[in-house]
């Protein structure tokens, strides 16, 4: 029956309707192909998504992780690896006593930059004052002790001609500075924190020192030494390959080819700053020091680590700029001096927007290139992430009220990669000086130097290369300490015994003593070979590529 009823009813096609069509396709008011009961963002054809659920569709949300699932928090600072964008720049904020924009302080530290930088001005402006030993003397130590230097214009002027602040004096900066209350081991009769010697032991310097001598000791022995060039009324004379006598025209450099002003320009570079950012401020226990910094909006942990980074001397954002640019090799005009007006204002701060002694240096080293145009090493950017990362952790910890102990393993972590890294680029730039120093010697001629020029480039390098080999017997975390690389603290005092107290002049004597050797040729020869074997120590400590070494 049900059949029959059917086919009649189809059969009539005169009063048949057929019925409405129904669209079962779910909405999409957006149109973006995801149904709106499917869709985080309805009404956003170019989001549909929101994995984290923070009401940021994950096309345009750089953090697509659960936070609490256990994803990976490398710096320990809340914010898993995903989501955690690096810092751009060295900055925090206060988080205490009201909080601040800027919680980032370390002016004491620049105002002793500014002092060494005004020392080595000073020194290159001495020329021989016969019978003024001691007023010479007097002025260099001026720079050391800071006795009067908060009054005092420090004329502090940028390769441009850019006007610089704070100014006009050392005060300005930051007051009651000085060099000799921070160096290694302290004044004479420093104690306590600036008194720390690792080991309560100096080494590497002989001649003129005696027992047991701190760092500023040897710091004093050189300016007496220049102070006495300076003022003996004698400009001694140097032979040259034509058999001709030539006068040295100087007095910062001795007739034995002891450099005073690069000896105690990068010697204070080191035994100051590389001495104080590592073996003192970074070894601070930050998590018993979260507590305000005096009245400050900053904890006093979070200004260590500030103090820290500013003997590294970088400016805050330092990896804005290429390695010549931040060596001040050229580069954009307005970045190229080494130094950049960040902020606009006209002025170059010298607390934040110049490049400083170490932080160049490591831009230098940078410089280098392999045959497919590749950099050897990029220090500059692993010691500034390492800074910034560090100091977002304390700042994080500063907020928290506790450094936790994943947080301190990461904030460790980044410490020893900072410290480190500086320390690479001091021996980085010793490497450097050998292979300087190799070449000059491999200009002298019948047993004489080329020329004037020859001499005073010899000696210059060979200042630098000692003056920086120095310093890195000054850091806790070097890898002569902790054994890393197979050396050992007794690896280093070969190295810097190698390399005398003074360059092997083409006689082949050193500092002054004749050479024991069979002849000025083997002499010559034996210091080459001695310079090698330390650059092998500084080579493998540090673990650098030897096709860099070889040309650095």
């Amino acid at each position: 029956m049900f059949v029959l009823l059917g086919l009649a009813a189809c059969s009539s096609s005169d009063d048949y309707t057929p019925p409405p069509v129904v669209d079962t396709t779910p909405p999409d008011s957006d149109g973006d192909g995801v149904a709106d009961d499917d869709d985080a963002f309805p009404d956003d054809p170019n989001e549909d998504t929101d994995t984290d659920g923070d009401g940021v569709g994950d096309n345009s949300d750089n953090c697509l992780e659960t936070e609490n699932a256990g994803q990976e928090d490398s710096d320990a600072n809340g914010a898993g690896d995903a989501c955690d964008a690096m810092p751009l720049v060295y900055s925090a904020e206060g988080k205490l006593n009201g909080g601040s924009a800027d919680g980032v302080s370390y002016t004491g530290q620049t105002a002793r930059l500014v002092l060494q930088q005004k020392l080595t001005d000073f020194m290159v402006d001495i020329v021989e004052q016969e019978g003024e030993a001691t007023a010479i003397y007097e002025g260099m130590r001026f720079y050391v002790t800071g006795e009067g230097a908060d009054f005092e214009p420090h004329g502090f002027t940028t390769k441009g001609g850019d006007p610089v602040i704070p100014g006009p004096t050392y005060g300005d900066i930051s007051s009651g500075k000085n060099l000799n209350g921070k160096i290694a081991g302290g004044s004479k009769a420093g104690t306590g924190e600036t008194g720390k010697l690792i080991n309560d032991e100096f080494f590497g310097w002989k001649a003129g020192l005696g027992t047991d001598p701190r760092p500023i000791d040897l710091v004093d022995l050189w300016m007496e030494q220049f102070a006495a060039e300076a003022s003996d009324g004698v400009d001694p004379t140097i032979t040259i390959a034509d058999g001709s006598q030539v006068n040295i025209a100087t007095p910062m450099i001795s007739k034995e080819g002891v450099h005073y002003r690069q000896l105690i320009q990068k010697f204070l570079s080191v035994a100051v700053n590389f001495s104080q950012g590592t073996n003192d401020y970074l070894l601070t226990d930050f998590g018993s020091a979260l507590g305000p910094y005096k009245d400050k909006t900053y904890s006093s942990a979070a200004h260590k680590f500030d103090e820290g980074f500013g003997y590294y001397g970088a400016s805050r954002d330092m990896n804005d700029y290429t390695d010549d640019e931040a060596a001040g090799k050229g580069g954009r005009a307005e970045y190229g001096s080494g130094y950049y007006d960040s902020n606009g204002d006209g002025l170059i701060d010298l607390r934040s927007e110049f490049v400083f002694g170490h932080a160049q240096n490591c831009a230098k080293r940078d410089r280098l290139k392999d045959p497919d145009g590749n950099p050897y090493t990029d220090f500059t950017k692993e010691a500034m992430d390492a800074f910034m990362i560090g100091r977002r952790i304390l700042q994080n910890a500063e907020e928290a009220g506790e450094l936790t102990e994943a947080a301190n393993d990461a904030l460790q972590a980044q410490i020893k990669i900072a410290a480190v890294t500086w320390e690479k680029c001091i021996a980085a730039t010793a490497v450097h000086y050998i292979n300087d120093v190799t070449i000059d010697m491999g200009e002298f001629s019948n047993g004489a130097f080329a020329d004037r020029s020859n001499f005073v480039n010899l000696t210059k390098h060979w200042g630098e290369m000692k003056g920086f080999a120095l310093g890195l017997q000054f850091s806790a975390l070097s890898p002569f300490r902790d054994g890393s690389t197979g050396k050992s603290v007794t690896d280093l005092k070969r190295a810097l015994d190698l390399m005398g107290d003074a360059p092997m002049m083409p006689d082949g004597s050193q500092n002054g003593q004749p050479t024991t050797a069979a002849s000025a040729d083997a002499a010559v020869a034996g210091y080459l070979s001695d310079l090698q074997e330390a650059r092998t120590i500084l080579s493998e400590a540090y673990g650098f590529n030897p096709d860099a070494v070889a040309i650095w």
